[in-house]
Order: C-alpha cells, then sequence, then structure tokens
C-alpha cells in the first residue's frame, strides 16, 4: 500500500517548556487537576486546530443464522482547539469533530482503512498521536496478529495496530452507556459532538459496531479528558517530527 501523505501539522509554543511551567504553576495555584499542553495540530487543508487526534474501530458484527453481519466501522475524531493563541482558557469542555470514518465487511479492508487514515490524520507527527485504535482487543486477534508482524517488520514495534478498549467496556450494558454517552453530545441545547462532512455514522446511529466504536471513544473522552495532561503526571517529549 502506497503512503498516504499527511494533512496534520503539529504546532508548538515558541517557549514550550516556559508555557507547561506557568500552566503547572497556575493549576496548583488554583488546585486544577489538569492542565492545557504547550502543543497543538492543525489541519493544514481546513484550518481547524485540535488539542488530540483519536481514533477508534468497531468490528463487523456477528454473523448469524437470523441476520448477515453489519459492517465495521472505523473513526477519526479531533478535540478542536479553538484558536491558536496563547491567552488561557479552559480546553475541559473541547468539542468533538469527526474528522473521517470508513466501513467494511471484511477484517483486512478494515485494516487497511485504519493504517491509510492514520497516515492521513498525524501518525508520526507526535510520538502518542494515533498510537491506539479504541475498539474490542479480543476480536480478530488472527488477522491483527498477522497485519502486524508485517508493519512492524517495516515500520517497527510503533508502526503496529494498537487496539486498546474504552472507559466502562467490561461492565454490563455496554451499548447503552455507549449510546448515552454520544447522544449527551448531541443534545442540541449542549452540542459538543459534529459529523462534519461524514455521513455513515449519521446513517448508522442505531448499528452496534459504529455506536459502539464512536460511543465509547467519546465515552472515553467525557470520563478521562485524554487531551490534557494531569498535574502531577505531566511529562513533556520533545522528540516530535519538526514539519
Amino acid at each position: 500500500m502506497a503512503k498516504t501523505e499527511s494533512i496534520i501539522k503539529l504546532i508548538r509554543h515558541e517557549y514550550p517548556w516556559e508555557i507547561l511551567q506557568a500552566r503547572i504553576d497556575h493549576a496548583r495555584v488554583t488546585n486544577q487537576p489538569l492542565l492545557e499542553r504547550p502543543y497543538w495540530f492543525e489541519n493544514t487543508e481546513t484550518g481547524q486546530l485540535y488539542h488530540d487526534i483519536c481514533s477508534c474501530i468497531g468490528w463487523p458484527s456477528e454473523v448469524t443464522d437470523q441476520n448477515e453481519s453489519l459492517p465495521g466501522y472505523i473513526g477519526i475524531v479531533g478535540v478542536v482547539r479553538p484558536h491558536a493563541g496563547t491567552e488561557q482558557y479552559n480546553p475541559i469542555d473541547a468539542k468533538f469533530q469527526l474528522l473521517a470514518e470508513a466501513q467494511s465487511n471484511d477484517v483486512p479492508t478494515l485494516l487497511d482503512q485504519c493504517i491509510e487514515l492514520r497516515e492521513r490524520y498525524g501518525f508520526g507527527v507526535q510520538q502518542e498521536l494515533l498510537r491506539a485504535w479504541y475498539g474490542d482487543p479480543e476480536r480478530f486477534l488472527t488477522t491483527l496478529a498477522l497485519r502486524n508482524e508485517i508493519l512492524i517488520k517495516h515500520g517497527g514495534d510503533r508502526a503496529a495496530i494498537l487496539i486498546i478498549p474504552p472507559v466502562d467496556f467490561y461492565v454490563p450494558k455496554i451499548f447503552d452507556l455507549y449510546v448515552r454517552s454520544l447522544k449527551s453530545c448531541l443534545l442540541p441545547d449542549k452540542m459538543r459532538f459534529f459529523f462534519g462532512g461524514c455521513d455513515i455514522l449519521k446513517n448508522r446511529l442505531r448499528d452496534d459496531p459504529c455506536v459502539l466504536a464512536i460511543g465509547g471513544l467519546v465515552h472515553s473522552l467525557l470520563n478521562n479528558c485524554t487531551w490534557m495532561d494531569a498535574v502531577r503526571e505531566t511529562v513533556f517529549t520533545v522528540d516530535e517530527k519538526e514539519n
């Protein structure tokens, strides 16, 4: 598969260490547990800014005697940053933008789409960007392992497709839980999730693979605020690729 050109650019403050230390000091004085990172990302096609870019996968549903399999689904979601200035604001309530999506009933094809979309949306621009996909880590293990063997051979361990479970993935009735989290971000007076120009999810909101993917991702973001750092655990690395 030919390498896809990235449209994501890493942006850093001119003095990232100084900005970070100032934010740590302010967070400690005001007793805030989280702080904004001293870098963000820019979509070079649209100019839109993001605190973080996240990914998710919903595997094709199980084939039964009564029903055919529903297509698997992958999505890329940006945690939107409203401006590029240095002024203080609270990004805890950042909005979520669906940037790209794809679907397929064929698992190898779905994994190909994962590779293509992660490259387009900045994989490798910063060391943790799109490293992991929220999804079920226990399905299609052999197919995933074979694909990762090839990826690791050509790109090292960090090239592997890593699947991690969303928050609360192993509790009962996760479909109900994830639907509620997603719908809470779609309320007209509390709109926080935007479909952009993407139509697959919009037309499949009742389908298990779609909701388990995006719903699990949104539920994880709402509960963990993954695009910010905990003050006591803040580690800023400077080995990001220059653009």
